[in-house]
C-alpha cells in the first residue's frame, strides 16, 4: 500500500500497477506464492462457448433462482454505477448518474454476451474507480481497458500466479474513494441517515454490496411512511 500511495502522491498513472507488481514478485522471491510454470497458454472455450440450455432454465421450478438473480445483479450494477459515477463526478445536480439508462443497457448486452461464451458476467464494477483516481472520464477509457484485457486470454497462468493480498491494498484505496461519499449524507435527518447507515454497516457484515443496497432502500421509504423520496 505504501508504495501505491507514495506514487500516487506523485501522480503516477502506474501506481496501483506497481504496487501489484512488486507484492507479487516478492511473495514470488520469498517462497510464499508459486510462481507460474508457464507464462502462456492458449485460450479454451470449446466446453462453455453457446451451449445453452434455454428450455432447461425456463424450467418453473428455478423462477425462484432467476428472480434471486435478477435482483442481485440490478442492485449491484445500480449501486456499482452510483458509486462509481459520484467518484468521477459525472452526476446531475440531484446526485443520480449520468446517462445511467444507457449505462444500464450497456452492463445487460455485456452480461447477456458473457453467458454465451460460459464466462463470469460482465458486468460493472466498483474497480473501476481506480481507473477513474488516475484521470479516466470518458468512453475511450473503457475501450482502452477492454483492449488491455485481451492479452489476459493468453497469460491465464500468470494473472492466476497473482496472490490475493497483492491486490488488497489497490481494493482498499479504491474503498477510501468510495467512502468519501459519505461525508454528503445528513445524518441529522432519521430519515436519510438511518437508511444510508445500516447501508454502509450491512455490506461488510453479508459480504454482499447488493444487499446493503437493498435493505437501504427498503428501510427509507418505510420511515417516510409512504411519503414520496426528494
Amino acid at each position: 500500500m505504501l508504495i501505491a500511495v507514495a506514487l500516487m502522491r506523485h501522480r503516477s498513472g502506474f501506481a496501483f500497477l506497481v504496487s501489484i507488481v512488486a507484492v507479487t514478485a516478492a511473495a514470488w522471491a520469498l517462497g510464499y506464492a508459486t510462481p507460474p510454470e508457464r507464462v502462456v497458454s492458449a485460450p479454451d472455450f470449446s466446453s462453455t462457448f453457446l451451449k445453452l440450455d434455454v428450455m432447461g432454465a425456463l424450467r418453473l421450478a428455478l423462477l425462484p433462482a432467476i428472480v434471486t438473480i435478477l435482483m442481485t445483479d440490478l442492485f449491484d450494477s445500480l449501486s456499482t454505477f452510483i458509486g462509481v459515477a459520484s467518484a468521477a463526478g459525472l452526476t446531475e445536480p440531484d446526485g443520480r448518474p449520468l446517462n445511467l439508462r444507457r449505462g444500464l443497457i450497456v452492463d445487460a448486452v455485456a452480461t447477456f454476451g458473457a453467458g454465451l461464451v460460459g464466462t463470469s458476467p460482465g458486468t460493472a464494477f466498483v474497480e473501476s474507480i481506480a481507473g477513474i483516481r488516475m484521470g479516466a472520464r470518458t468512453g475511450r477509457a473503457s475501450i482502452v481497458t477492454a483492449l488491455c484485457f485481451l492479452p489476459c486470454l493468453f497469460v491465464s497462468p500468470l494473472a492466476a500466479a497473482v496472490p490475493g493480498y497483492a491486490t488488497a491494498a489497490v481494493l482498499v484505496l479504491v474503498g477510501l474513494t468510495m467512502f468519501q461519499t459519505v461525508t454528503t449524507i445528513d445524518f441529522t435527518s432519521i430519515e436519510d441517515g438511518l437508511p444510508a447507515f445500516v447501508t454502509i454497516v450491512l455490506i461488510p457484515l453479508t459480504l454482499s454490496i447488493s444487499q446493503g443496497i437493498l435493505w437501504g432502500f427498503l428501510l427509507r421509504p418505510a420511515l417516510r411512511g409512504g411519503r414520496p423520496c426528494a
